[in-house]
């Protein structure tokens, strides 16, 4: 399955002060020692996607973030003084997102592949700080915003826009790059940047300025010295385009007021005279490109708002609802982060359940526990007494005395049930009680003695776990972020998470897992199976963070063919338990 996110930066961020890049695959592992920022990768995921879809917070700017939606309690990041890093005010931090162009939809980004067609791969790069006073102090009602924006193609630079004045320079086409100076005016706001560069001799953009002579003008070809005509237009342009921010991303870019505004740049062709082409192609540069750039850095914004939204995280301490979920209150803040949901879709999803079932009772596991859905009714809403229910059922030919003939086993007054969800089917029927009476109770059957309990009578390990399986079995095409979801769970467990992973990201669900973890039964289970040839090096990621004096680092962990590390783990991490598992070889 292609995806599109393929790589993540982030900078000046909590435990990171030089800018890392991290790339992504089907299922990346972060590793390292306690408190060296691990956790800070993913909160900066969680920083970005509030940034973009959160609810306004009372009193708070967007950017001011403490605790976000998608993170509730279990992340907070304390405003933008305690996450940028080490509080430096006069910081700025950095986060960023790196596109496969090839991944982009043909249908919904039609246009932005056809921009982009010359490169493999866009990223579109952040920086957020805070106005400051002479003294390095916040200015009275400053808040933190979105400072610059740069897109690269290919790892070079296409576009920069900033809220500072950028750079003069003497030479404006220093290297084919137009800079120009910017004349701020009363109408730059919080919401809004400048262009200040644009590079005309990447390829990209002598595609874009090809296109626009031989598609919008009566020129039929693009000479080589039509481009200093071009250049010239887009450095009298710059200064007049102003690109709105109205959550983290850039959302357009606003044209400069002009005679033909309205006119879309399909529905007119510039004539090129022979004594006057240089002037006549500017005038059709001028006319298009704002729009071509509108369509580029929106389309950009939009496909990476698509991937950010799918961002789904689950944190470490996760929620252990009470007895009875049926009755549980739910949609907390936690309702997500902490794992609380993943009981509500077991109870109400019977795909979902019946996956995390074949999980439990595996052969390799041999779980004793299953997941079952009772349905409950109250006593008045029964249009047949529960005697009457039970008479029927025993007239129906159930014999209720002769367990290996039948699902109930005579226990006392009341029967013992075999198989609980077959049963009160059978019973509820019988009693003739509409659907809409019914109330569905989600109970664990150890099935070694027919006991019914629930998630409180069984270790927590269980429920710790479900979680973790219900959000790679119940998810699809998600980016989903966990924090050690190996907890609480025996070394085995561990392993056969692996499992779980590859078939949820290689499968037909699709997810990208970031998994924060310090499990190393999980990865030996991964290049085990990368040794048996069932999942390529290419689809598991290994990161290591190691902290440093100036701040932590990433530092990735190849693997090769066989399964094994052809990069040496940092600091001996690992290093004697994988000598001995894999020593004489």
């Amino acid at each position: 399955m292609t995806r599109r996110l393929q790589a993540l930066r982030v900078g000046n961020f909590k435990a990171f002060a030089d800018a890392q890049r991290i790339p992504l695959k089907p299922i990346t592992l972060i590793f390292g020692p306690n408190s060296a920022g691990k956790s800070s990768f993913i909160h900066s995921l969680a920083l970005a996607h509030e940034a973009q879809f959160g609810r306004e917070k009372r009193s708070l700017a967007r950017l001011d973030v403490h605790h976000t939606d998608v993170g509730g309690s279990a992340i907070d990041l304390g405003g933008f003084r305690q996450y940028v890093h080490r509080g430096q005010l006069n910081k700025r931090v950095e986060w960023g997102a790196e596109l496969k162009v090839s991944a982009l939809s043909q249908r919904k980004d039609q246009r932005l592949v056809q921009l982009l067609a010359p490169i493999s791969s866009v990223a579109l790069n952040i920086t957020l700080g805070i106005e400051l006073d002479d003294q390095d102090r916040p200015k009275p009602g400053a808040e933190p915003r979105v400072d610059s924006i740069e897109i690269l193609g290919d790892g070079t630079e296409l576009l920069r826009m900033s809220r500072r004045r950028p750079r003069i320079q003497s030479d404006l086409f220093d290297n084919n790059r137009t800079e120009q100076q910017v004349p701020f005016s009363a109408n730059d706001g919080i919401n809004t940047l400048r262009l200040d560069r644009l590079a005309s001799d990447h390829p990209v953009f002598r595609q874009v300025l090809k296109a626009i002579v031989e598609a919008q003008t009566t020129s039929e070809q693009m000479r080589p010295e039509d481009f200093d005509g071009a250049n010239e237009a887009i450095t009298a342009l710059l200064p007049e385009l102003v690109v709105r921010v109205d959550q983290f991303f850039p959302s357009s870019v606003e044209l400069p007021k002009s005679d033909g505004a309205d006119i879309s740049p399909v529905s007119i062709l510039f004539p090129v005279s022979k004594g006057n082409r240089k002037e006549d192609i500017a005038q059709a540069v001028r006319f298009v490109l704002p729009r071509t750039l509108n369509d580029l850095i929106k389309g950009l914004a939009d496909a990476l708002a698509d991937e950010l939204k799918q961002l789904q995280y689950l944190g470490p301490l996760r929620s252990f609802p009470p007895r009875h979920l049926a009755f549980a209150e739910h949609e907390d803040a936690n309702w997500y982060a902490g794992g609380g949901y993943a009981w509500d879709v077991v109870r109400r999803d019977d795909a979902v359940r019946e996956a995390v079932n074949g999980w439990l009772g595996s052969s390799k596991l041999k779980t004793p526990y299953k997941l079952v859905v009772r349905s409950l009714v109250a006593l008045d809403q029964l249009q047949v007494p529960l005697e009457e229910g039970l008479e029927r059922l025993q007239n129906d030919g159930l014999d209720m005395e002769h367990e290996e003939e039948s699902q109930y086993v005579t226990g006392g007054a009341w029967p013992i049930i075999k198989d609980v969800e077959a049963a009160t089917t059978d019973l509820l029927s019988a009693m003739e009680s509409s659907d809409a009476d019914r109330i569905r109770e989600l109970v664990l059957v150890d099935q070694r003695t027919n006991t019914v309990v629930t998630h409180r009578d069984v270790g927590i390990g269980i429920s710790q776990v479900l979680p973790v399986l219900v959000m790679a079995y119940g998810s699809r095409n998600k980016l989903l972020a966990m924090e050690q979801p190996e907890i609480h769970l025996h070394p085995a467990l561990q392993a056969e998470l692996g499992d779980v992973f590859i078939e949820a990201a290689l499968g037909e669900r699709g997810n990208t897992f970031i998994l924060e973890t310090h499990s190393e039964h999980l990865i030996l289970r991964l290049m085990r199976r990368i040794r048996e040839g069932t999942v390529s090096p290419d689809d598991i990621g290994v990161v290591f963070v190691e902290p440093l004096a100036r701040g932590s680092r990433f530092i990735e962990l190849r693997i090769d063919e066989e399964g094994d590390f052809t990069d040496e783990w940092p600091g001996g991490f690992f290093e004697e338990s994988f000598h001995e598992k894999f020593a004489g070889r």
